[in-house]
């Protein structure tokens, strides 16, 4: 609810009296403008179910009964769109129970007041409509959450502190190994070293900062040290902007010792990429460095680094980082299958 625009507050109850304190009190509010309407009848309200956005309900329980908390029901049903604050009389537990019930707060008719009353209705209106969208994005976020974990590489968000914010299935895998990338109470994603952990901060402060001509595709990538295995965990990081939770960044985690089996036929098809290109897109999708690919493939650096801007040229990128996530998120990647 913002500034200029008014709620209409709905005041279910039978007492004329208590309809009539409340309307005063609303209309000196200075936080906000209230529009006010006293509804006497419940079930017809109900039946019309007439509602708004960014109306809210008060809804009198001041009257002691047995049913009294299936009006709480009754309102989520039939507007569940609109929130309701409860008005009680000095018992404090009615309050709470109307809560556990649905509602979104609680008046205590002895104790009410322009900013108490204020407070608890814009307060309601914001919680209850947080409430929706988290309702209503879930099914996507699940959504979006079962892709990820279909990844063949671990994808880790950070943000610009290295707290993370979410990892997929094959990352929580590495996390939980605790071998290379940890995780502590504090959300903070870590190497297990020290000296590589502090050289992860420092590549993660170095990516999200201005773009910066001198640094390579390298200045990107580290290799951790895991004590369990003679191979180390890489690691790519990529900023993927702002938003409500800041700066941050992806991190794309993958074991050498593992790699996945992707198509370089799909790719090339996807990307428009001849076999040599698609050949070379995957060795860095499975986290190999440019000069190891070359001496693998017998071939020069000036040819591996030919392939690769015109991978750059075609995929509309301009970092290696930036053509494994292309990859990684396409539909190539969520049809591999680590290699046994």
């Amino acid at each position: 609810m913002d500034e200029n625009s008014i709620a209409t507050v709905r005041f279910i109850g039978r007492k004329e009296e208590d309809a009539q304190q409340l309307s005063w009190l609303l209309s000196n509010a200075a936080n906000a403008k209230f529009s006010f309407e006293h509804v006497a009848c419940l079930d017809d309200f109900a039946k019309a179910a007439r509602s708004q956005n960014g109306d809210v309900i008060i809804l009198d329980l001041t009257e002691k009964s047995e049913n009294r908390f299936d009006a709480i029901s009754l309102l989520s049903q039939k507007i569940p769109q609109t929130p309701v604050v409860v008005m009680t009389d000095e018992d404090e537990k009615v309050g709470r129970e109307a809560i556990s019930k649905g509602a979104q707060d609680y008046l205590i008719k002895s104790q009410l007041t322009t900013d108490g009353i204020s407070r608890s209705l814009l307060n309601a209106i914001q919680r209850h409509q947080g409430h929706r969208r988290s309702a209503e994005t879930a099914p996507l976020l699940d959504s979006a959450t079962a892709v990820l974990n279909r990844l063949p590489i671990g994808v880790i968000l950070v943000t610009a502190d290295s707290k993370i914010l979410f990892f997929n299935g094959k990352a929580k895998r590495y996390l939980e190994q605790g071998d290379g990338l940890v995780v502590g109470a504090d959300r903070i994603c870590r190497a297990t070293l020290p000296g590589e952990s502090r050289a992860l901060a420092k590549l993660l402060a170095d990516t999200l900062s201005p773009p910066d001509d001198t640094k390579s595709e390298g200045d990107f990538a580290i290799s951790l040290t895991r004590m369990e295995s003679d191979y180390p965990l890489n690691v790519m990081v990529a900023p993927i902007g702002t938003g409500v939770a800041g700066k941050g960044a992806v991190l794309f985690v993958s074991d050498p010792a593992e790699p996945v089996e992707l198509s370089i036929e799909t790719i090339c098809r996807l990307y428009g990429l001849t076999p040599a290109e698609g050949r070379l897109a995957l060795g860095l999708t499975n986290g190999h460095k440019l000069d190891d690919l070359a001496d693998e493939w017998g071939v020069s650096m000036h040819t591996v680094r030919s392939q690769l801007r015109q991978i750059f040229r075609k995929t509309d990128t301009s970092r290696q980082s930036e053509v494994v996530k292309l990859i990684l998120t396409g539909p190539a990647a969520l049809q591999a299958t680590p290699l046994l």
